[in-house]
């Protein structure tokens, strides 16, 4: 049975296995490890792989989809294979030959690509890292630390980015990939947020790891004249995000129906003498409904968007008015998404009475995770972008947030 198949065939089954013990999971701090080798075994790590090389040859409208189902069942381990997509996509971009089969064939199987991207000094977004390589006789040394190293604690590879360090001189950065278990790589669990607490989000130490020159996908001179556009990573990284809350939102919505036809007990002065026809719940019902599908139409409107830029980048085209346009998608959704997010994971209770704050429902959970993700980078600055962008037809900002 090929990835393409086992994806069709076992997602359903897939995603309700996960769903079933997620609740208990997040509240005894479990990592996901069996519901990550699940997702691996039933090829949707490959999802969005190509056909041709194996995999389920989904675009970034499909992922999107997937991720908020996922999401759903489990948004801890949905959000783990934020990067690993990531890494895929740049793979689906490398023009046919040996590295792109190499890689390829590693996704196929199932290896799962961790992230070792941003520091904990310098500025948030910008593409300058302390963590350097630097060559040697024989190839290259990685030096550095990095963190918020979200999903590497379940990989077979990290994906890093460097700063060159040699004679040259310039900005150069360079793209590579390690195995986790290479000579001088350590994953650190010193991730202690109150959400999303079990993604592997902690520090990644590279102690003078030997590099080969099969080991690096790409070296890039930011500081250049001339130098070629490369595609624009951020509108699906930022959306990814969004599309994590999305599927919270969407179980929040489950959990609030599952409460009020589950009471039976109200209040002598309530509207009405069952919950299940209370006027006020029902209203609360209606909002969180509403806000949970109106978040999943704009998440996949938004990755329509994303898709276009993307599939031109496949072709080898950078086409920066489709990335522009990506980018302001991902923006405004997640200023929307995160606007109506929290309220409705407090609502929540709202329609559940003094028992739902029980920590045996671990209906906080909700609230925790949302509130984790809406951190990654400032709605606020966010929409003050997209609104000197509407006023003063100001580019969006250059980085990894946009």
């Amino acid at each position: 049975m090929t990835a393409a198949t086992r994806v069709v065939a076992d997602r359903a089954a897939v995603l309700a296995e996960i769903a079933a013990g997620s609740a208990e999971r997040e509240r005894a701090g479990e990592d996901p490890r069996a519901q990550i080798e699940l997702l691996r075994d039933a090829g949707l790590t490959a999802l969005t792989l190509d056909a041709e090389h194996g995999g389920g040859g989904a675009d970034v409208v499909e992922l999107v989809e997937f991720i908020v189902d996922l999401a759903r069942a489990d948004p801890i381990a949905a959000h783990i294979l934020r990067a690993h997509y990531w890494f895929v996509e740049q793979i689906k971009r490398l023009p046919d030959g040996p590295v792109r089969d190499r890689w390829s064939a590693l996704i196929a199987d199932g290896a799962v690509f961790g992230n070792a991207t941003s520091e904990r000094a310098g500025s948030a977004g910008a593409r300058r890292f302390a963590t350097t390589i630097r060559p040697t006789d024989t190839g290259w040394v990685l030096s550095g630390e990095k963190f918020y190293s979200t999903g590497t604690a379940f990989a077979d590879f990290i994906a890093v980015q460097a700063t060159v360090d040699d004679a040259q001189g310039g900005e150069r950065l360079a793209r590579l990939i390690v195995p986790v278990d290479r000579a001088g790589v350590s994953v650190i669990d010193d991730w202690d947020g109150i959400g999303q607490h079990r993604t592997g989000t902690g520090s990644t130490q590279f102690t003078d790891v030997v590099v080969t020159a099969d080991d690096i996908l790409g070296i890039v001179d930011l500081a250049a004249p001339g130098a070629p556009r490369i595609a624009n990573d951020a509108p699906l990284l930022q959306l990814f995000l969004q599309a994590l809350i999305t599927g919270i939102l969407l179980s929040v919505n489950d959990d609030a129906i599952e409460l009020v036809r589950g009471r039976t007990r109200t209040f002598d002065h309530a509207p009405a003498d069952e919950p299940r026809h209370d006027p006020v719940l029902l209203k609360t019902i209606g909002e969180i409904d509403a806000a949970a599908h109106v978040a999943r139409a704009a998440v996949l409107a938004a990755a329509r968007d994303v898709e276009a830029a993307f599939e031109c980048a496949r072709q080898g085209v950078i086409d920066a008015t489709l990335f522009e346009r990506a980018s302001v998608a991902a923006a405004r959704v997640k200023v929307h998404v995160d606007s109506v997010a929290l309220p409705t994971a407090t609502a929540l209770f709202d329609v559940g009475g003094a028992s739902s704050a029980s920590r045996a429902c671990n209906l906080d959970r909700h609230w925790r995770n949302i509130r984790t993700i809406t951190l990654h980078n400032p709605t606020s600055y966010k929409a003050i972008a997209l609104g000197d962008l509407a006023v003063n037809g100001t580019t969006l900002p250059a980085n990894g947030y946009f």
